[in-house]
C-alpha cells in the first residue's frame, strides 16, 4: 500500500507504519466496550506503528515482497527472514 512504511534501526528492530492511520478516540471506545477493555491502545504508542519485529542482528536490507502484498523480506548479519504482519496489506 503506498501509505505503508517499513524501516529498520540500530536497537536490531524493523518496524512496519500506516502513515493514513490517525487516531479515532470514538472507535476506540467502541471496540472498548465490544471488547470489555482489552482493545485499549498504549497512549505511548503512535496510532501508526502496525507492526515490530525483533531479534535479527543488525538488519542491512528490508523489501517488500514483489509477489506478496504486505510481507517483508530481510536480511541481517545472522540470516534473512520473510514475514507477513497478519494486520499490514490484504489477506492472501
Amino acid at each position: 500500500e503506498s501509505s505503508s512504511l517499513a524501516s529498520s534501526s540500530e536497537d536490531h528492530q524493523v518496524a512496519v507504519w500506516d502513515l493514513a492511520v490517525e487516531r479515532d478516540a470514538e472507535e476506540e471506545a467502541e471496540a472498548m466496550q465490544v471488547n470489555e477493555g482489552q482493545a485499549e491502545a498504549p497512549d505511548e504508542l503512535p496510532a501508526q506503528l502496525m507492526f515490530v519485529h525483533q531479534g535479527q542482528k543488525d538488519v542491512k536490507e528490508l523489501h517488500w515482497h514483489p509477489q506478496i502484498p504486505g510481507a517483508l523480506v530481510t536480511t541481517s548479519s545472522d540470516g534473512f527472514n520473510i514475514y507477513k504482519p497478519s494486520n499490514v496489506g490484504p489477506e492472501v
